[in-house]
């Protein structure tokens, strides 16, 4: 018996058909995640299994019982629904809003008990908004207010809980903070999520749906669903999909287009790391120079930026020194490229053999990218780092302030 199932429903706004044939189902305790362009009707999806709109085909089924034959108190103690935005006309305090969803089991004209507080202190917890409890729900910011929805929804103890990307207005500690909460409560909530953040969705998600033009156009789990391929089909870019080392799971980047009229027969070398070495890669990328890097920590952000834009890259696993097979990599980098530019990156033990290597090239243009004439790296090396910048400045290293002046000095090398 399937928690959710929805069987070809197709809806419409008048003479717009906003969802075509579509079926699915989710597994009790699963998060599912819809995902798909602007307009392709995830929101309409949500809604259409909350029965705030009515399919003009096929049915929504709950349980194996159609949702038609849910009285409005039974559907409000099965489902919970925190939509993208909610307004708020009068003066309630947070503690009055997330007691709204114990209203299912508070009779008309009853009080609520000790359970129904307790409940909603619990939820108030959870969504980490138990602190305003007193306050106006109108004089606290958009983020805590989607906070004290989401911890009403959690007040109605729903079987079905629905996110029509609920998490939107939160700050990235906030969103994960409750993505993990909700992720926690799959042992007695089954969730259904629209998701614009592709990354989120990857790793809190079981399976994926993805729409497009009103239709279901794949579904499975996140490495299945998202694909080069399918991302290309249905958003219309070029996007770079890896697989996490830590997590196993996919994750996406873009891959900016260049726009230069030419490429040059010669490659740059870029030694960088910690994120120094980011902006540059693009700029060159941009500029359509051929461009190599490394060695670079699977884990480091310069490493995510070279693969992002499909620049070659020599690798050494995480937290681990450079091997002589790295080595032996990073020299025939070097070797092939026309310069190599380093940026003001620390270096320590693990990867000073980035820039212990060039003092074997004495004709090899080198520029360092450090922000002055006087460049300091950031040495934990007891001074040998310092000393081999000395060394290559002395054999006429030229320093750049900025990543303009390193295109200048490379193209006037073409």
């Amino acid at each position: 018996m399937k928690p959710v199932e929805v069987i070809g429903i197709d809806v419409s706004y008048g003479a717009k058909k906003v969802l075509e044939a579509i079926s699915l189902h989710v597994e009790r305790g699963e998060i599912l995640g819809i995902i798909g362009p602007n307009g392709s009707g995830k929101t309409t999806l949500i809604k259409a299994m909350s029965r705030i709109v009515a399919p003009e085909n096929g049915e929504v089924h709950l349980n194996d019982r159609n949702l038609d034959f849910f009285s409005f108190r039974e559907l409000a103690q099965q489902v919970a629904v925190v939509p993208q935005e909610i307004s708020i006309g009068f003066d309630y305090t947070v503690r009055d809003i997330v007691m709204m969803g114990r209203h299912p089991y508070i009779g008309r004209l009853s009080s609520g008990t000790a359970r129904d507080l307790e409940v909603c202190d619990r939820a108030m917890h959870l969504a980490n908004v138990a602190y305003l409890a007193d306050s106006s729900v109108n004089e606290i910011s958009g983020g805590e207010r989607q906070r004290v929805f989401i911890a009403r929804a959690l007040a109605q103890e729903p079987k079905i809980l629905l996110l029509d990307e609920a998490t939107s207005n939160l700050d990235i500690s906030h969103r994960i903070e409750i993505l993990n909460i909700i992720r926690s409560l799959t042992d007695e909530i089954t969730v259904i999520s629209v998701f614009h953040d592709l990354n989120l969705a990857a790793y809190y998600c079981d399976r994926l749906i993805m729409l497009k033009d009103r239709q279901v156009f794949a579904v499975g789990e996140p490495r299945d669903v998202l694909t080069q391929e399918t991302l290309n089909a249905v958003y219309g870019i070029d996007i770079l999909v890896k697989t996490h080392p830590l997590t196993g799971k996919p994750y996406i980047l873009p891959v900016y287009g260049h726009t230069a009229d030419h490429q040059p027969e010669e490659g740059v070398h870029v030694i960088c790391g910690g994120g120094t070495g980011s902006d540059l890669l693009y700029a060159l990328h941009r500029e359509g120079f051929r461009v190599s890097a490394g060695v670079l920590n699977l884990l480091d952000t310069d490493y995510a930026a070279a693969t992002a834009l499909g620049i070659p890259c020599v690798t050494e696993a995480p937290f681990a020194a450079i091997s002589p097979d790295a080595r032996d990599n990073l020299r025939r980098c070097v070797d092939a490229a026309c310069a190599v530019v380093v940026t003001a990156m620390p270096i320590g033990q693990g990867n000073i053999e980035n820039i212990r290597i060039l003092k074997g090239y004495r004709d090899k243009p080198i520029i360092l990218l450090c922000g002055g004439a006087n460049p300091s790296f950031q040495d934990y090396v007891g001074g040998e780092a310092e000393a081999i910048i000395r060394e290559l400045l002395d054999r006429g290293a030229v320093t750049a302030g900025r990543i303009d002046e390193v295109l200048q000095v490379l193209k006037r090398m073409e």
